[in-house]
């Protein structure tokens, strides 16, 4: 059996692929309940401990029912948003230095531990080549910035990260090349293919070559024609609506008065507040203070009681649940209701996706952009792609769709296996390398 491991910013996956036939899922067991996804989340629990007396970590499903429970923690997310990033080196939680590779390493232990046959599966992932997914193109931050060198930085995090959850043999594949094997199981023609991977943190772009004349190649580099992606997808489009839903019921844009003067509410808070992988990090003593003194002063003193409440009881993973779900229901409907209420926060808003799509609009022009570079860095024009394959969360929203109807057509666009297929993809890429 060959092993993918598709570890993302959102969910994580593994899947394993036959010497022969079709890959699938290794389902993840919670209680009750089979999943086919891992949501790559932590939570620590003050006051618990493991037994080398630091603190202790839930994650995955089991993270956020202990969130749920209400018990004083913290919550990490989007873990996948920091690789590239030099400057974030290390966390303390609760009296404990925690590395970056630390955290991805416990997410992928959760992974794994939450599979039925736990013990037979970290046997072969300590005896046998794992493929592990990676973006099309890593960027510094969530925010999209990009910087010289952090791609081969990033990796190397992530291979160390992996190593230290006991995967002492890891091989990398692009993300978007992963949902080209998948794509391809089905397919009886060649076809020039462009994948676009929309996964969390980025949107990842591959042309390539597919089709059963590829089969043989051992390194599907050959096949490739031209690969790119732009720091940005489903979480910058939870952002926005954030920033315009969310963050204005919040104090976004109140005053409050200091001596003889009326100063703005710190924008910086706004801004965090909007990537909910920097939530956990604005429950400081520091952030508190500052909005326990602001409110009695502010023009909206219940907006900075609620946003406080927000901070202190660590209901971000709350407000995301319900931004989430409201874009969710955008891809099929033209306008929905947001609803997100928690102790002193009762927020009620109408969302349509006419002005949803007026938002993402600088994002949607970002991905327009690096889609238009491919192709003309490719050589190529819309005329000669015979297929386009969507896949990834965000690759539902309307607008982002749109983008590729409208150069290649309608017609030529597929999809399928939205959440999974690049794990299962990551295992047919392991079985093309290392078949004998």
């Amino acid at each position: 059996m060959f092993i993918g491991l598709d570890f993302g910013t959102t969910n994580s996956a593994v899947a394993l692929a036959p010497a022969q036939g079709a890959a699938s899922l290794i389902p993840i067991r919670y209680r009750n309940e089979e999943l086919s996804t891992f949501r790559s989340i932590l939570y620590f629990e003050e006051g618990e401990r493991d037994q080398n007396g630091r603190p202790l970590a839930f994650s995955g499903p089991a993270a956020i029912d202990t969130y749920l429970e209400g018990l004083e923690g913290r919550l990490i997310q989007s873990i996948k948003s920091y690789l590239a990033n030099p400057d974030f080196t290390s966390t303390s939680i609760y009296g404990s230095r925690f590395t970056l590779e630390n955290l991805i390493g416990i997410v992928v232990a959760g992974l794994v531990d939450a599979t039925p046959y736990a013990g037979e599966l970290i046997d072969r992932l300590r005896q046998s080549p794992v493929v592990v997914g990676r973006p099309a193109r890593f960027v510094r931050n969530s925010m999209g910035q990009t910087s010289e060198g952090v791609d081969d930085f990033a990796v190397q995090r992530l291979a160390d990260a992996m190593k230290g959850a006991g995967l002492p043999d890891v091989h990398f594949e692009f993300e978007p090349v992963a949902a080209a094997f998948a794509y391809e199981e089905k397919l009886k023609q060649d076809e020039l293919v462009l994948i676009g991977d929309f996964g969390g943190g980025t949107s990842d772009f591959c042309l390539l070559h597919v089709g059963p004349a590829m089969h043989e190649v051992k390194n599907r580099a050959e096949t490739i024609i031209a690969v790119s992606g732009v720091g940005l997808a489903g979480d910058a489009f939870d952002a926005r609506i954030v920033e315009h839903c969310i963050a204005p019921q919040l104090g976004k844009g109140t005053f409050y008065r200091s001596g003889d003067k009326d100063l703005p509410t710190p924008s910086w808070i706004y801004d965090s507040l909007k990537r909910w992988h920097q939530l956990s990090f604005l429950n400081t003593y520091k952030t508190r203070k500052m909005l326990e003194d602001i409110g009695p002063a502010s023009d909206a003193p219940d907006q900075i009681a609620a946003l406080l409440h927000l901070i202190e009881e660590n209901r971000g993973f709350d407000m995301y649940q319900a931004v989430e779900a409201a874009k969710v229901r955008l891809s099929s409907e033209a306008r929905t209701r947001l609803s997100f209420r928690s102790g002193l926060i009762d927020i009620e808003s109408n969302l349509e996706r006419a002005a949803f799509d007026e938002w993402i609009a600088p994002e949607l022009a970002e991905i327009t952009q690096c889609v238009d570079q491919l192709l003309e860095e490719a050589g190529t024009t819309p005329e000669k792609i015979d297929r386009v394959f969507l896949t990834g969360g965000s690759s539902f929203i309307p607008a982002v769709r749109a983008i590729f109807a409208r150069r290649f057509g309608e017609a030529k666009l597929a999809g399928g296996g939205e959440l999974t297929s690049v794990a299962t993809g990551l295992a047919l890429s392991a079985r093309q390398r290392f078949m004998a």
